[in-house]
């Protein structure tokens, strides 16, 4: 489809975030992207689950691109402000009572690799105020303290381009 993420692992090659998510978990479990206690497994996937059907879909590359083009600069902002501010609001709500270091503890989990690119990009990206977020906002300054999560950062990819 032309979309990222995309991971190639020897001969496997697979192009959607869950898909991806879900094999690296089977396939190397000495890192483990899922905590064992249930309550907290759980609401990785909650977590993962509202980034993958309420922001991806919505703030998508070519749909921010498309309503930019059609409609104007100014109603591509409020949409990506009108959809970051419902989800984050449910992802605070969801996360307050689970968060620790990260999002639902001091270990880095499935939750917090969905969540990363969301907290960290696109407040910056797109003006977007972070008050009303203490925990999110407080989630994103401990992702970028991670090397891995510094070079993965759009910016430092070759094919990066701005919205």
């Amino acid at each position: 489809m032309g979309y990222v993420p995309a991971i190639i692992d020897g001969d496997t090659v697979l192009a959607d975030s869950s898909a991806i998510m879900w094999y690296l978990e089977e396939r190397y479990p000495q890192h483990p992207l899922l905590p064992t206690e249930f309550k907290k497994k759980a609401i990785n996937y909650q977590v993962a689950h509202v980034v993958t059907s309420s922001l991806q879909p919505i703030l998508r590359v070519p749909i921010l691109m498309y309503i930019e083009k059609h409609v104007g600069v100014d109603q591509k902002n409020s949409w990506i402000h009108k959809h970051l501010e419902k989800c984050f609001t449910a992802l605070e709500e969801l996360l307050k009572d689970h968060a620790g270091k990260y999002a639902t503890g001091d270990e880095l989990f499935l939750a917090d690799v969905f969540l990363a690119p969301y907290v960290i990009d696109y407040p910056e990206r797109c003006n977007f105020d972070m008050t009303g977020f203490p925990l999110l906002s407080k989630l994103g300054e401990e992702y970028l303290k991670i090397e891995a999560i510094q070079d993965a950062l759009p910016e430092k990819q070759p094919d990066f381009s701005k919205m």
